[in-house]
């Protein structure tokens, strides 16, 4: 049985930043030993389009980090997300003839068969994670742990997070060129849900939303698991292009007016007195006279396409009421002023961002910044988990997710 190392690194490979994060496990809790933080070259939407221009940022990011924490690394942790990124959710049933339900025979061999079929109907794929969940004793009766039941059936949901090998294998490869080991995979934006989870928000299903750079990607945990995943392939870098292109401005000016003067705007809140964008947010050559109505409007079309598209994928995944659920917001693009209220029309109007949410250790997140989240999000993982993920790597958690059954050991 291998066993979980004390120390851990990960490593969030964005288009903008590049995140690392090394860390040790002491007393049960998790202690920062480095971190870097530099800017990103030769990726775009998260896949490798520079080899050469990725592994020299990667390698000084990693460079940073190790010289701060006075070690050398071997395994790392590497945030996977991509645009073809995508959930495979399925559930497979087996009979037992009115005998007791075991575990290795049973619901692990069932567990291997679930595996089998993705990989059998997904061949040009890797599974990134795998989650076990919804247990029914004879087709109707729902138990958290089959293992003892008599039945004649039972049968479990598996889903599937999967993405493409070509985009992995790229990714491994600029880790290996840094003379590193891949210890695992994660989708982002689940590790940034694990990054203020508590076993209390355990309790409330909830959905996270990434609005990042080039993409918005979501995670919806349910029962203390990771039921569905997404990624939209529009994110807070679109609106300025959408900007720069309507409004005929070159794309660092447009940058400049969503952050200084962008707002998402209620319809019945636009007003009517015409008002233009100040000055100083053009260069002396180049003043236009935009109004902020105008701005607004452009702002709000992308941003409601985006909510739009997230939308049809959580209603295409289930019927679950979206206006009942927790939401948290994350990523460059959730400080838009007037988003989270938008959010609350469209979604929920229990949402936040994540940085307003009181965290467990509110010291270690302060000290880490917003940066880092993912980045802590992949080692809380690794270190405690959900008790839901099957993983190939075999160490029992100790972690204060954990339960005690064998089929959740890692």
């Amino acid at each position: 049985m291998n066993q979980k190392k004390e120390l851990i690194a990960s490593i969030d490979i964005g288009s903008s930043k590049i995140k690392c994060l090394i860390t040790k496990l002491k007393n049960n809790k998790i202690e920062i030993l480095g971190k870097s933080i530099v800017a990103s070259k030769g990726i775009d939407k998260g896949l490798v389009t520079n080899f050469h221009d990725a592994n020299l940022a990667v390698r000084e990011c990693l460079e940073i980090a190790e010289k701060q924490a006075n070690i050398s690394l071997e395994n790392i942790i590497v945030n996977a997300e991509f645009e073809n990124i995508f959930s495979n959710l399925l559930t497979e049933y087996k009979s037992v003839q009115g005998d007791q339900v075991e575990n290795e025979k049973d619901i692990q061999g069932l567990i291997h068969i679930a595996v089998d079929e993705i990989i059998k109907n997904n061949k040009d794929k890797g599974i990134l994670h795998i989650f076990t969940s919804n247990y029914k004793i004879d087709k109707k009766i729902n138990v958290e742990n089959p293992v003892g039941f008599k039945a004649n059936t039972f049968s479990v949901d598996v889903h599937a997070v999967l993405a493409d090998h070509t985009a992995i294998n790229n990714l491994k490869n600029i880790i290996n060129s840094c003379e590193l080991s891949v210890e695992n995979y994660v989708f982002g934006t689940y590790a940034l849900a694990l990054s203020f989870v508590t076993l209390e928000d355990l309790n409330e299903d909830f959905i996270c939303i990434d609005f990042g750079k080039d993409k918005t990607s979501f995670a919806i945990l349910e029962n203390s698991t990771l039921t569905y995943i997404g990624v939209i392939p529009y994110g807070s870098n679109q609106i300025s292009k959408d900007l720069a292109k309507v409004l005929d401005i070159k794309m660092d000016v447009a940058e400049r007016i969503k952050v200084e003067s962008g707002e998402c705007v209620l319809n019945d809140n636009i007003k009517d007195k015409i008002e233009y964008l100040p000055v100083h947010l053009f260069p002396d050559d180049d003043f236009r006279k935009i109004s902020k109505t105008l701005v607004n409007t452009i702002i709000n079309s992308r941003i409601e396409e985006i909510l739009q598209l997230i939308y049809k994928k959580i209603k295409s995944y289930s019927l679950i009421d979206i206006k009942s659920k927790k939401i948290y917001i994350s990523g460059r693009g959730s400080n838009l002023v007037g988003l989270i209220n938008l959010i609350k029309k469209y979604f929920s109007p229990r949402t936040e961002l994540i940085l307003q949410k009181k965290h467990e250790d509110q010291n270690l997140v302060n000290n880490l910044s917003q940066d880092f989240l993912v980045c802590y999000g992949m080692v809380k993982n690794y270190f405690y988990g959900l008790p839901s993920e099957a993983l190939p790597i075999k160490f029992k958690n100790t972690g204060f997710f954990s339960r005690i059954l064998s089929i959740f050991q890692k």
